[in-house]
């Protein structure tokens, strides 16, 4: 018998249920689909059927509005009452003057433009504070924020607490008139009612979506019409809301985002239309694709209707935007064109169709293949009646449908896919009926897979191009190959989907659903169903899109788990091609936060929770200096240790609160920590450790049964202290290139079962492992492992033969030797992991990416390389006991525990990296089109430990290839860099912990480096 697995235990739960929270929802899943034949057109031109005549007509309702906040409706108490005994309900005055009324002069309101949430409004007209700034987010909430009685990140703030009133007046076009109109929201946060023309619309909630409302006979074709959206003032809390929510005062700096935050139009629609097309890859075979293709038919007429389908299929070619050509079909650029005969009864019904694409294309992952992406264009024609069959006579027959003269007004629809399969395997050992399946596969390829957890990158709702451009730029060249969209965040955006989708980005969604999304009535299922089934259909046909979630850390639930009932029950019904996982951690997947939150060691803690796949882990930093100064003024750099004053840095830590720095330094104590430049180099170095060691772990088990991990995390949210390894602004921290490192497609690297705590005389041991993650085999290869005392002389060195078919890994080897009797020599000692190709060897082109400019890096023959430290950090006995004393529900430390705290970190009484044999180091700088090399030589006997480039262009089209590593003797690494032509480089230097800096030549006398703005002056954007 087949063994059963936790997604076959939750399908047939998903079966049997009738469960929903909209009636409407239901019967859209439900509806059946009608299979049709689809027969190949001949002849290579375009469809000229009416999906380039009959676009959608709609008119943009964005750009201009009116602005006003009015105090809430009072419900009473207890609420609703209508005054029969306790506190009487009293209507806002919004309501009460009717606001929303035809004629009403809102001539005072606030000019501001739409999309936009209420804080990057105001702030953009003077009236609210930069919220990024220093002290303003925390001055508002101790000064206005409410209720008073609760911890100051949890109040509210005036804007908050108030409803806002957004107007606008639009004149209907003449030539719709008779037609039927439709008014379209694409998002509003988080809830609030639509009023045209005096007359209310309705009540809706839900931020990723709708309302989408008949408005035909509001519109008015002789006059102005007047449009009015009241939004209603934030929760207290984001239980049971799909929403974002770490801007209610638990995770990051206070914002509760509302407003219009995407476009609003006005649509005339067609008497015929086609929609929610969805592709899905059934098979792949040596020459063909099967693909199924299901879309919906929607016809507002009375009678039925004879209809031909036309579709087009075309490879995504070149373009402005630099997507590459491709082939389609037997003959390179040639679309596939079909058709389909059926007959459409009056509202909507579902059709599924099956093409065959021959020679396909494939969509793959990054490091596996190209990101090959088609178009779908699908139209329809009327055609002549109906037979008894359903079907036009000569349709019946084989030939040819005639077309009928109609004034039928028709639509069409298109939609971007790719040809590729995922599907889910059992791992290795793997409990049936207890562990979800986590081997992804893709095309056929089981893969490792090495991702990230993704945070939405502005609290405000900006939904920017570029900045997504930015950060999905630095994850692919940080060859993340999966992104987490984590569950405290928001359902991500098209432009994010695009750029994976283009990137070779695989991405896990999960729902903003977070730590027990209570049963009904505390959570809508009404709302949930609605914007979970639009979700779903509006991102099911990106091929970056691997599987839905229901949420973070939603653990065992103590009613009948109503809320991710549904969404996995409407997930799977609306998209039965990717699975579903409750949340995660669940079903085999582990978060750690024993390391950093359970203050325990980074190694034992991690060491002593295997998982099949890791969710979260990692531990927290503070960005760059320069980054710093963004937020807060410079001043504050010079003031160490901080204090329960220091209001500007406790609002930019992550909780608000001084242990977030205490426990970081428990992690990173190489050193006196005694400034805020060392917190800051040693807290990267700590971020970007955890992320290895985690990784590296996992990778070594990729034979016995790991699949993969999401290290936690990639982005920020809002400017400060936080795990993001690129910083609010786009800034690669150090941590990034440690990650980069341990993602690196083609690796050789070591495992062991402890950082520091090693004695002389002790045999050290560690594991030698190689993987090639790529569709490239690895030939004539070697790994060279050293290891070198804290003179840094070589103790050991061992050399492997590495061959590694594509996607293959291979355990290399054990390190086990005698350290040696002087204690002296092992604080600290290092071990460096280095994979290259053997002499003469040819590069494949493959081996480490296929950004040419920036990943060609160090010389033709270096594929990767690892450095480990180990008895680095010089606790005292005295620290020891304290950290020891403060574990879990103990990591806390108010008042005068973390001044203890403080001083034992600035006592320690050496730092051993820093006090390693000097070395010297050169810099040069070699342009090029669109960007150039920058050589740095080790000229000294020693290797050069965390070689750190300073003073690179923080612009978001600037990409460095690495930073932050180990240089042997004589050893010159050539680093790519991506920027525009003419970009300078002065002011850019090298160092390392046992190396001064040095300034580049070539680079002197050039332009300056382009500063960031000033973000002291307020404003909210990235760049």
């Amino acid at each position: 018998m087949t063994e059963r697995y936790l997604d076959d235990l939750q399908d047939e739960a998903y079966r049997k249920s009738s469960l929903y929270g909209d009636a409407a929802c239901e019967a859209e899943a439900s509806r059946p689909a009608r299979t049709v034949a689809a027969t190949l057109a001949e002849g290579d031109g375009e469809v000229d059927c009416a999906m380039d005549g009959h676009r959608q007509e709609r008119m943009s309702l964005s750009g201009s509005w009116r602005m006003q906040d009015s105090d809430p409706t009072d419900p009473g108490d207890p609420a609703p009452n209508t005054g029969w005994f306790g506190r009487k309900a009293k209507a806002s005055r919004g309501m009460a003057e009717k606001w929303y009324a035809r004629g009403f002069d809102r001539g005072d309101w606030r000019e501001v433009t739409v999309p936009t949430t209420v804080q990057r409004a105001l702030v953009g007209l003077g009236e609210l504070a930069d919220p990024y700034w220093d002290t303003n987010s925390i001055d508002e909430l101790e000064t206005h924020g409410q209720p008073k009685e609760t911890p100051v990140w949890f109040r509210r703030t005036r804007a908050e607490r108030s409803d806002w009133w957004f107007a606008r007046s639009f004149d209907a076009p003449a030539q719709w008139r008779g037609r039927r109109l439709t008014l379209r929201f694409d998002g509003i946060d988080y809830s609030g009612t639509v009023f045209l023309n005096g007359m209310s619309l309705g009540h809706h909630a839900g931020m990723f979506g709708g309302p989408d409302l008949d408005v035909t006979r509001l519109v008015d074709f002789d006059r102005l019409n007047e449009l009015v959206v009241r939004i209603d003032q934030a929760s207290q809390s984001w239980n049971g809301l799909m929403k974002g929510s770490p801007g209610f005062g638990w995770h990051y700096g206070h914002l509760i985002s509302l407003g219009i935050w995407k476009d609003v139009w006005l649509a005339a629609e067609p008497d015929v239309a086609i929609c929610d097309p969805f592709v899905v890859t059934r098979s792949i075979g040596p020459e063909v694709a099967v693909l199924e293709i299901t879309y919906d038919v929607d016809n507002s007429l009375a009678e039925p209707v004879a209809l031909t389908v036309e579709g087009e299929i075309r490879r995504q070619g070149e373009d402005g935007d630099g997507r590459r050509a491709g082939s389609i079909g037997a003959n390179e650029g040639h679309p596939v064109r079909f058709f389909c005969r059926l007959e459409a009864p009056n509202g909507r019904s579902r059709y599924v169709a099956e093409v065959t694409l021959r020679n396909p294309s494939l969509w793959w992952p990054a490091e596996y293949g190209e990101q090959a992406l088609y178009r779908l264009k699908l139209g329809i024609r009327q055609t002549a009646a109906a037979g008894a069959n359903g079907l036009g006579q000569e349709a019946a027959d084989g030939g040819d449908c005639e077309e009928v003269p109609s004034t039928l007004m028709v639509g069409c629809t298109e939609t971007t896919f790719g040809v590729r399969t995922v599907e889910m395997a059992a791992a290795q050992g793997a409990r049936p009926e207890a562990d979800y399946r986590w081997q992804f596969v893709v095309n056929g390829v089981p893969m490792f897979i090495k991702g990230a957890n993704w945070c939405w990158p502005d609290p405000m709702l900006e939904q920017r191009e570029d900045l997504y451009a930015r950060l999905i730029g630095l994850a692919r060249r940080g060859h993340v190959q999966m992104l987490r969209a984590w569950g405290g965040g928001i359902v991500e955006e098209d432009v994010l989907y695009r750029l994976c989708d283009e990137a070779g980005i695989l991405v896990y969604q999960e729902f903003p659903l977070c730590w027990g999304p209570m049963d009904a009535p505390h959570t809508d299922l009404g709302v949930l169903d609605r914007q979970v089934t639009r979700s779903v259909k509006r991102l099911r046909n990106h091929p970056s899109l691997a599987m839905w979630g229901g949420g973070n850390e939603n653990g065992e639930h103590g009613g009948a788990d109503e809320g991710l009932h549904l969404v996995g029950r409407r997930c799977r019904g609306i998209d039965p091609s990717r699975t579903f996982h409750r949340t995660d951690p669940w079903g085999g997947s582990a978060h750690n936060w024993n390391v950093y939150h359970g203050g325990e060691p980074l190694d034992a803690a991690t060491l002593a929770m295997p998982s099949v796949f890791y969710g979260e882990y990692g531990v927290p930093s503070m960005p760059a200096r320069a980054s710093c100064v963004r937020f807060v003024p410079e001043e504050a750099l010079t003031a160490w240790p901080p204090t329960e004053d220091s209001r500007g840095w406790l609002a930019h830590f992550h909780q608000f609160s001084l242990k977030d720095v205490i426990k970081v330094m428990r992690y990173g104590a190489y050193g006196p920590i005694r400034d805020w430049d060392s917190y800051i180099a040693y807290s990267q170095a700590a971020q970007g450790e955890s992320i290895r060691f985690t990784a590296e772990i996992q990778r070594a088990g990729a034979a016995d049964g790991k699949t993969g991990f999401w290290y936690y995390k990639f982005t920020d949210l809002f400017p400060g202290h936080s795990w993001g390894i690129v910083d609010f602004y786009g800034t690669p921290k150090l941590s990034y290139y440690d990650a980069k490192r341990a993602c690196s497609p083609q690796s050789a690297f070591a495992t062991y079962d402890r950082i520091g705590g090693w004695k002389a005389g002790e045999t050290f041991e560690a594991e030698l492992h190689a993987a090639n993650d790529t569709n490239q085999a690895l030939l004539d290869a070697e790994a060279v492992a050293t290891v070198y005392d804290s003179g840094l002389n070589e103790l050991w060195t061992g050399r492997y033969e590495v061959e590694l078919e594509a996607n293959g890994r291979f355990k290399l080897g054990r390190v086990a030797f005698e350290l040696p009797g002087e204690a002296e020599r092992l604080t600290p000692f290092l071990l460096a992991v280095r994979l290259q190709r053997k002499a003469g060897a040819a590069s494949s082109g493959q081996a480490i990416s296929d950004q040419a400019i920036t990943d060609q890096a160090i010389s033709d023959q270096l594929i990767s390389d690892q450095w480990y430290e180990f008895n680095a950090q010089p606790k005292t006995e005295e620290l020891i006991a304290f950290e020891q004393a403060h574990l879990h529900d103990g990591n806390e430390y108010p008042g005068a525990v973390a001044e203890e705290a403080f001083a034992l970190y600035a006592g320690l009484p050496d730092a051993p990296m820093r006090r390693l044999p000097r070395t010297s180091l050169e810099l040069s700088v070699e342009p090029s089109d669109g960007g150039g090399l920058i050589r740095i030589r080790n000229t000294g006997v020693v290797p050069a430990i965390r070689v750190t480039l300073s003073g690179f262009p923080v612009a978001w089209n600037c990409y460095l290839a690495d930073n932050a590593f180990g240089l042997r003797p004589g050893e010159e690494r050539a680093i790519g860099y991506e920027a525009p032509d003419g970009t300078a480089l002065a002011g850019l230097t090298a160092d390392a912990w046992n190396a001064p800096a040095i300034p580049a030549e070539h680079a002197l006398g050039a332009q300056a480096i382009e500063k960031p703005k000033d973000r002291n002056q307020g404003g909210r954007s990235h760049d």
